[in-house]
């Protein structure tokens, strides 16, 4: 997919906002936001992202099967440090839809500089009927994808 059709899809998905505000544990000695807090926003960006589009996580198994949506990769580049009672707006939609897996992007704003860009891949499954100790990747549903804007 090029930048100009991801952008394109990536306007017209749902986008949940959200604020979190940088507490003192959250920081390293010097006040400075530890970077491992940003993975910790990103998955809570995307269970928000879920619960808005009236999906939340806790649901998935009972009404589709789906133990939950694993992650398979994630990344994040840091801009601006993020500081001891500053407070971060962080804005999350659905980038890339594919057959069963998705993209999930963050962007953390610090007022109107973005602190830090990042994005979580994670995929739709189920329980392997053959090994119920593992899971497998099934297509996401139409309404799924619907719901998140991306279908």
């Amino acid at each position: 997919m090029d930048m100009g059709a991801r952008r394109t899809e990536a306007q017209k998905s749902l986008r949940n906002t959200r604020t979190v505000h940088v507490l003192w544990p959250d920081c390293d000695p010097a006040g400075i936001l530890f970077y491992g807090n940003y993975y910790r926003w990103m998955d809570d960006g995307s269970y928000f992202l879920f619960v808005k589009a009236g999906l939340a996580w806790e649901r998935l198994q009972a009404e589709y099967g789906v133990p939950g949506v694993p992650l398979v990769s994630a990344h994040a580049d840091f801009l601006v440090p993020a500081r001891f009672g500053e407070i971060l707006t962080v804005e999350s939609h659905v980038s890339q839809c594919g057959t069963s897996s998705f993209t999930v992007s963050h962007e953390f704003r610090l007022g109107d500089v973005i602190a830090a860009e990042s994005w979580e891949k994670r995929v739709w499954c189920s329980v392997d009927p053959d090994d119920p100790a593992k899971i497998k990747a099934i297509p996401l549903p139409e309404e799924i994808k619907a719901a998140l804007g991306v279908g």
